[in-house]
């Protein structure tokens, strides 16, 4: 990531990468972490960084993983589907704060504040997957690419982000 980036976000650890299987399509996985949130800095919202990469938001659900493989219980993640010039991609994403997997910002900041005070912890992390939609596809497909994608970071996502 770039400095510009990373002395905005001023984030304590991450991960950007790309995953792909043997002549299959990429899925991008961006994981930051943020041990203890600095001047009020903590995991935000790509609600707010998509625009502000100059994509369009086209829709903004939540829906629930529940059929996935190693995924146990269900996982609720933030689908979105964006789009600039003539790509799509579709945007699955979640926060990861000690024993608790959110989708709303809201729910975010308040266990900010609570655990602060009840467990004197503040860490977590933002969980985002992102997929293209190609040519000739449909959602329906890139979504089948993010949620094989859930299921394989979610087994070992606890040894990076503690409970």
């Amino acid at each position: 990531m770039e400095r510009q980036y990373l002395d905005a976000l001023q984030l304590d650890d991450y991960v950007l990468a790309d995953y792909s299987a043997v002549e299959k399509v990429p899925v991008n996985m961006y994981v930051a972490y943020y041990q203890s949130p600095k001047k009020g800095l903590s995991s935000h919202s790509p609600r707010q960084c998509i625009p502000g990469g100059g994509w369009e938001i086209t829709s903004f659900d939540t829906v629930r993983l529940d059929h996935v493989s190693g995924i146990a219980p269900a996982l609720d993640v933030n689908r979105v589907a964006i789009q600039k010039g003539g790509q799509k991609q579709i945007v699955y994403y979640w926060f990861k704060q000690r024993d608790r997997l959110i989708t709303s910002e809201y729910l975010v900041k308040f266990f900010l504040f609570w655990d602060s005070l009840t467990r004197h912890r503040a860490d977590g992390a933002l969980v985002r997957l992102v997929s293209s939609v190609y040519a000739g596809e449909t959602e329906a497909i890139a979504d089948g690419r993010l949620q094989t994608m859930a299921g394989l970071v979610m087994p070992v996502l606890g040894r990076y982000v503690p409970d």
